[in-house]
């Protein structure tokens, strides 16, 4: 643990400034195009202060709007508000394989716009599942260990995946992100359930010295049926074959063919469209990128997030991104490792390289890395190929 704190303060830099009795000249300057799309990956949105332009946050019930890049925008919808039971971790502790749970208690299907994800309990990363009545008892009011109540398998503690077939995925957070809005374009929505259940590994990761007593809030947006064109469907990429070298950048590329997948499933060509598009990995992390492989619009990006800072960095793409006449998604992450030691997939200081995705498409799938190879140098960096495989399921909410 002290080393991953130890990395932590290499990623977050504080510049020292000496004082003169010199009053600094005033700052005149305005938001540029360039910083003001900056602050809209953090969920940002750029204003001028005394000392110049930066970025700011927006309040709670509010996000940061792509149509206006200095102004903060009221989510729209009814809220559904739950504050799950308060957490403990001392200083420097880890905790993981704990889940909570929010039986929400709706008669009829509900369709949720947006979700709103706030939190003071040192929550690292935590990923939010839906399923219907009966699955996964854990009680509602508390912390509860995930594997007593059949929340884990042999292989993954939480079991998300049989969460996501029963039921469906609801909101990833960003790495330790106190604050995140996963907010979907107008008519696009993620349909729960009558009877849903809401649950969600609880990983938390103090990277203070004191001890932190605290909670997490979860606010969903809905909609009327009448509102809700279209129920998304999730997706996810995952490079879990890591080997990260020392005192060296790299970069970790794959090429995760979908096409067939989708045909084979749905029936028909690919006719993914994405909405929205999340990036996870941890201190270590410099870069994240996405990109269409083949068709009309080979090789064009779709993300490349940069750096490491803890701030909400979920892609929302108005209108979609279509994967029309496509054959994939090449996606993968550079790596800053300072330290003498090769690291590889897994928590506390070890990394991952993730995103997740939600669409308009008739399967929901996952995109796997297993193992790599070897792909020599571009300048500096040292390279490593990844050889993904695809699976997926139908969706029909």
């Amino acid at each position: 643990m002290a080393r991953y704190l130890f990395l932590l303060s290499l990623v977050f830099c504080f510049a020292a400034c000496s004082s003169t009795d010199e009053e600094p000249d005033p700052v005149e300057a305005t938001c540029t195009d360039e910083l003001s799309a900056a602050c809209l990956v953090d969920q940002m949105i750029c204003t001028v202060g005394e000392f110049g332009p930066g970025c700011t946050p927006c309040p709670a019930g509010q996000y940061a709007s792509a149509d206006d890049a200095s102004a903060c925008v009221d989510i729209p919808g009814t809220k559904m508000v739950h504050t799950f039971p308060m957490t403990h971790t001392e200083g420097g502790q880890e905790i993981t394989n704990m889940c909570r749970s929010w039986s929400i208690g709706n008669t009829e299907p509900i369709y949720v716009s947006a979700v709103e994800f706030i939190q003071d309990e040192h929550s690292h990363h935590s990923n939010w599942m839906f399923v219907p009545e009966g699955n996964f008892e854990g009680p509602d009011d508390e912390i509860w260990p995930c594997a007593d109540y059949g929340y884990c398998s042999n292989d993954h503690c939480p079991e998300q995946l049989t969460a996501a077939l029963l039921g469906g995925v609801l909101y990833v957070q960003s790495t330790q992100a106190p604050r995140e809005v996963q907010k979907l374009p107008p008519g696009a929505v993620i349909k729960l359930p009558a009877n849903a259940r809401i649950i969600s590994d609880v990983h938390l990761l103090n990277l203070t010295e004191e001890p932190k007593d605290g909670n997490s809030t979860m606010t969903l947006y809905t909609v009327p049926e009448e509102e809700a064109e279209i129920a998304v469907a999730p997706f996810h990429l995952d490079f879990e074959e890591l080997a990260i070298p020392p005192n060296a950048h790299s970069r970790w590329t794959a090429e995760c063919p979908l096409a067939q997948t989708y045909e084979d499933i749905a029936g028909i060509p690919l006719d993914l469209e994405i909405y929205y598009l999340l990036p996870h990995t941890h201190a270590l992390g410099t870069r994240v990128f996405v990109e269409i492989i083949g068709g009309p619009n080979d090789g064009e990006s779709l993300m490349d997030v940069r750096g490491f800072n803890s701030e909400a960095r979920g892609y929302r793409y108005w209108p979609g991104v279509s994967l029309a006449g496509a054959e994939g998604l090449r996606f993968g992450c550079e790596f800053y490792n300072p330290t003498d030691e090769v690291v590889g997939w897994g928590f506390a200081d070890q990394e991952m390289c993730e995103v997740l995705g939600f669409g308009n498409a008739k399967i929901a799938f996952e995109a796997n890395v297993q193992s790599f190879e070897v792909g020599g140098k571009e300048g500096e960096i040292e390279l490593f190929n990844g050889n993904c495989e695809t699976f997926g399921f139908a969706w029909n909410p």
